[in-house]
């Protein structure tokens, strides 16, 4: 098996079979494996991780997800399981470590702020006196689950008294508070597409209805010119956190840009519409001049 493409559902996603399907283009054998389907066994000094049909065997694994919502034991076992792939010689893309920084909003943006890239002020912290004094000093403030993607469960406050209230709920069911200054933009942020060391092409991401700018809030694409500031941003980005493909959202701020997130496993379906360009043609092409080595 040259490739495998590993994902947390049962049934591909829109961007996870166009991977498969590009792949198969260029003649190499592909096979999609939900990431509940692989186990490991451990016997008689050796390792091996499988499925129900035997060893897998590759030398590309394509990593699309690990699962929304999982409990801390569930990540555990599958982070094995990928890390084991690699131990063994399988090039994953993207690669766990990076996953990891890109599922752990605090890890990303740690990540880019120690690389110089421009990210909103951000405060991570249990203490609820903390994180109220917080909310107060930076004015409006965005909570977020420090996991999550698509915009879903982050709050806009600018109320602190309303903020204490949520979060002092939020650490009575042991979640840590994520809190970021909000950054006043046009209704819009945009989504740059990066595969390799080139950034393939960006759009808008255009919201009426909301504050939030992501396609399954209800924001529509729009065409966005590729600058070579843009580009210069996101593969900077990209290359700090050590991905080989990534999404990129960037907001235009009063001072500049500014970097809100950076996803390792990007849903791509409202870039296509907006820009023709399929990505799985460009990671297809990577992923070919890697199983060939």
């Amino acid at each position: 098996m040259d490739v495998i493409i590993i994902a947390g559902t049962y049934i591909p996603d829109e961007p996870t079979r166009d991977i498969y399907f590009e792949v198969k283009k260029r003649e190499l054998s592909v096979r999609y494996i939900p990431v509940q389907r692989l186990s490991i066994r451990v016997s008689s000094g050796r390792v091996a991780v499988e499925t129900r049909k035997g060893p897998v065997e590759a030398s590309v694994a394509v990593i699309r997800g690990l699962g929304y919502v999982v409990d801390v034991n569930t990540l555990v076992r599958r982070v094995s399981v990928l890390r084991i792939l690699e131990r063994k010689g399988v090039v994953t893309i993207n690669p766990v470590d990076a996953l990891l920084s890109c599922r752990n909003k605090l890890e990303t943006v740690y990540i880019l702020g120690a690389a110089g890239i421009p990210v909103p002020p951000t405060i991570a912290t249990e203490d609820l006196y903390y994180g109220y004094a917080a909310v107060k000093e930076i004015g409006k403030a965005v909570l977020k689950p420090v996991q999550g993607s698509r915009g879903y469960g982050a709050m806009l406050f600018s109320d602190p008294e309303h903020a204490f209230q949520l979060m002092r709920s939020l650490l009575i069911m042991r979640n840590p508070l994520y809190i970021q200054k909000y950054i006043e933009k046009p209704n819009r942020d945009i989504r740059i597409l990066v595969v390799g060391e080139r950034a393939i092409g960006c759009m808008y991401r255009i919201s009426t209805m909301s504050w939030k700018t992501n396609i399954a809030q209800g924001a529509v694409g729009a065409p966005c010119k590729l600058t070579p500031e843009l580009e210069e941003l996101a593969l900077r980005a990209t290359k700090a956190l050590g991905l080989v493909y990534s999404g990129i959202d960037v907001g235009e701020g009063e001072d500049g840009y500014v970097v809100f997130e950076v996803n390792a496993s990007p849903d791509w379906r409202g870039f296509k519409q907006v820009t023709g360009i399929n990505p799985a043609e460009h990671l297809a092409e990577y992923i070919a001049r890697i199983a060939r080595k």
